[in-house]
């Protein structure tokens, strides 16, 4: 089956939009460039509906308002495979807020099937083979070649089939109220505040194991790295890999003999940057040491002996309702979940229910169990 060709004009594009308004619902789902390039831009969106799927190209419709007015219609449903970055993308190019989702990934946790991916759900119950080698393209690129356009609109040509499978599956286990607690506080995750001020170089995958006097070197090369990935619109990561970053920030070297010896360190590195590289390492040594960056401790709790007692009591039960219901531990609650109600130590369920990131399915399906060993 040939895929539509991309509808990269604005007159396409209202029609397209006039026909799927009042439509149900419709899967959707987008790609991005985020993997290849510094500034995040949307590629494609693939839209579908029971009989149909079309592609558009984000990059040729200048004005995509009518797509955020159907997203956000308060009668459709909008179905999507693991809608976190998705909605969060279209919340930050375009400000959507999509109204009203059915999310295929939380779905099928609710259902315990063992194999979250959507190629899996899709070899499971219709015996499709996803070509998944497309993943991790540049999709800002044009043309786009046609085993591309293949890729895309299979992401989404059976999605609303595999909505309707596990919706069945959730109704029959009554569970499909938790899915919808889940599906509306996924929405409106991108307009919440976000709070976290934690540097980016402090967000690295090993930073937090670096000393002060480190992470001083950590910040120049981060701050050097980010204002050459922005310049040339590249990941940050072809510039120069973390693992990289973490190696000289531990052991910094002095000349480009030292550097080129690195592993991870290749000849077009060192004929574009190792002079900034060298550089940014001489300005982190030069930090005084009432300006190295600290690591912040983590938040301090009052003594309370029972404490840890209280927690492996909640977590025994809790993987003992798991076992029961069949269903993965951390929809009964997460580990975090419990430390929080291990230390609020309510009493009843309405203090129960005011432990922050409680969900109301779980407060009415295990708060009784989860109260009596508190």
């Amino acid at each position: 089956m040939q895929p539509p060709p991309l509808i990269a004009d604005a007159h396409a594009f209202r029609q397209l939009i006039g026909h799927l308004s009042g439509t149900p619902v419709v899967a959707l789902d987008t790609e991005a460039s985020s993997f290849h390039r510094y500034h995040e831009r949307l590629g494609l969106v693939q839209l579908s509906d029971r009989q149909d799927t079309w592609l558009l190209d984000p990059l040729a419709i200048a004005d995509m308002a009518p797509l955020g007015a159907l997203l956000g219609s308060a009668e459709g449903e909008t179905v999507i495979h693991d809608a976190d970055y998705d909605l969060r993308l279209l919340k930050r190019m375009y400000g959507f807020r999509v109204r009203h989702i059915f999310d295929t990934l939380i779905a099928a946790e609710l259902v315990n099937e063992p194999e979250l991916g959507l190629a899996s759900l899709m070899k499971k119950y219709f015996n499709i083979q996803l070509d998944k080698r497309y993943q991790k393209a540049d999709w800002t690129k044009r043309p786009l070649t046609q085993g591309m356009l293949d890729y895309a609109a299979m992401d989404t040509r059976n999605l609303i089939a595999l909505r309707d499978v596990l919706a069945a599956k959730l109704n029959d286990l009554g569970r499909m109220a938790w899915a919808v607690e889940e599906f509306g506080l996924l929405t409106e995750i991108p307009f919440q505040a976000h709070d976290d001020q934690t540097p980016g170089f402090l967000r690295i995958k090993g930073a937090k194991a670096l000393r002060p006097k480190e992470l001083a070197i950590l910040r120049e090369l981060h701050a050097w790295r980010d204002s050459v990935a922005a310049r040339i619109d590249r990941a940050p990561f072809m510039v120069l890999g973390n693992e990289v970053m973490l190696a000289l920030s531990r052991q910094p070297v002095s000349s480009p003999a030292e550097l080129a010896a690195l592993k991870g360190i290749g000849p077009s590195i060192m004929e574009k940057h190792a002079a900034d590289i060298l550089a940014a390492l001489e300005r982190g040594l030069a930090v005084p040491k009432d300006q190295w960056p600290r690591m912040e401790r983590p938040k301090r709790w009052p003594r309370d002996p029972a404490f840890d007692e209280r927690f492996k009591r909640l977590k025994v039960v809790r993987d003992e309702l798991a076992a029961r219901y069949e269903l993965r531990p951390g929809i009964i609650a997460a580990n975090q979940l419990l430390t929080d109600i291990a230390r609020a130590k309510p009493a009843d369920m309405a203090a129960l229910q005011a432990v922050p990131g409680l969900r109301k399915y779980q407060a009415q399906e295990f708060g009784v169990v989860l109260l009596e060993v508190v």
